[in-house]
């Protein structure tokens, strides 16, 4: 069995952590901060492949959630709130109806859609209706990290990596505060940091910080039992009636911060979307950098030119869904090159 570094301590890395260390891998995965820091922790948990514009990669992954929950609950004895649902995805002017009209989900005319939802905007044309999930990403990162350190797996938390040691063409591991630390293969999956730690060696990676701003809101009712999906953004509903509202990208290098601007683009959308929302208290706001590539696809191979270096990273707003595909991807890598 190979011994495995993995650089990274989000949702990615600790799928892949707990993959590799099931199949018998010596696994170390190491986190300059602590698990689900970042993104991961961030994240509002949709599993909506389907309203996303998921292509057959999404697909594939969601469809590997419930056995993969079930096992690392029983594991690590954290739940994670899976929970799989339906995904209502409204139309307000003809050229969205026609689009989602054309898609994968069925099609509810506005009747159907406000007697299933009767706080959506009164003047919808309908709603596209998918079957698809959730799940808390801060407890799927725990449930995940803590079944690999049951399966053998090291999790090393606070330790930054200076750097990725190679000679000639291969990358045989990483330095860190604690010293070198060697490997037959290093996992690539910080993120956004992921192209600092690869370009020193001539690694280039097109991944970049896209900020995403996310809010809580607390309505006066229960006023949806269905995530909806409007574009790019979404209305969340979870088991404590609150309802997470996001979420914005933008390119702004690695500036975290929470803006006036973005919050107003939320709560626009989620008062149109849902006008009862107006009076809903804003609990929280939030933001977090995701990486993104320039073509939305992540980027999932062999790292070019080095031997023993493996890329995990570039999920942008879909990491928490993709981990499980990812996860499985890496390790066939691994045993075609091992």
């Amino acid at each position: 069995m190979a011994r495995i570094l993995i650089v990274g301590g989000g949702v990615i890395g600790c799928a892949i952590a707990e993959r590799l260390s099931r199949a018998g891998h010596r696994v170390t995965l190491l986190e300059r901060d602590h698990l689900g820091a970042h993104a991961s922790g961030a994240a509002a948990g949709l599993l909506a492949p389907h309203s996303e514009g998921g292509q057959e990669l999404e697909l594939r992954s969601l469809g590997l959630f419930p056995e993969l929950v079930e096992r690392i609950e029983a594991l690590s004895g954290v739940e994670v709130e899976y929970r799989a649902g339906q995904t209502i995805a409204p139309a307000l002017s003809g050229e969205e109806e026609r689009r989602l009209r054309r898609g994968s989900g069925r099609w509810l005319d506005a009747g159907e859609a406000l007697a299933l939802e009767p706080a959506l905007n009164p003047a919808i044309r309908g709603v596209a209706l998918y079957e698809e999930a959730q799940v808390s990403p801060p407890r799927f990162v725990r449930a995940l990290a803590r079944a690999a350190q049951v399966q053998g797996a090291e999790i090393k938390e606070g330790v930054p990596v200076g750097a990725l040691v190679g000679r000639s063409n291969r990358v045989s591991g990483v330095r860190t505060s604690e010293g070198d630390l060697r490997a037959d293969f290093t996992v690539l999956a910080a993120g956004p940091w992921s192209p600092a730690l690869a370009s020193p060696l001539g690694v280039a990676l097109d991944v970049r910080p896209s900020r995403g701003q996310l809010l809580t809101l607390l309505p006066p009712r229960r006023l949806l039992t269905r995530l909806l999906t409007w574009g790019g953004s979404y209305l969340m509903p979870k088991p404590d009636g609150t309802l997470i509202a996001g979420s914005t990208e933008e390119e702004v290098g690695f500036d975290a911060r929470v803006t006036a601007s973005g919050m107003s683009a939320l709560l626009e959308f989620a008062t149109r979307a849902v006008p009862a929302l107006s009076t809903a208290v804003l609990d929280r706001s939030w933001a977090a950098l995701r990486p993104a590539t320039p073509d939305g696809r992540p980027l999932i191979g062999l790292g070019a030119g080095r031997e023993g270096l493996i890329v995990a990273t570039g999920h942008n707003r879909n990491g928490v869904l993709l981990a499980p595909v990812t996860a499985e991807m890496v390790l066939d890598l691994i045993t075609a090159n091992a």
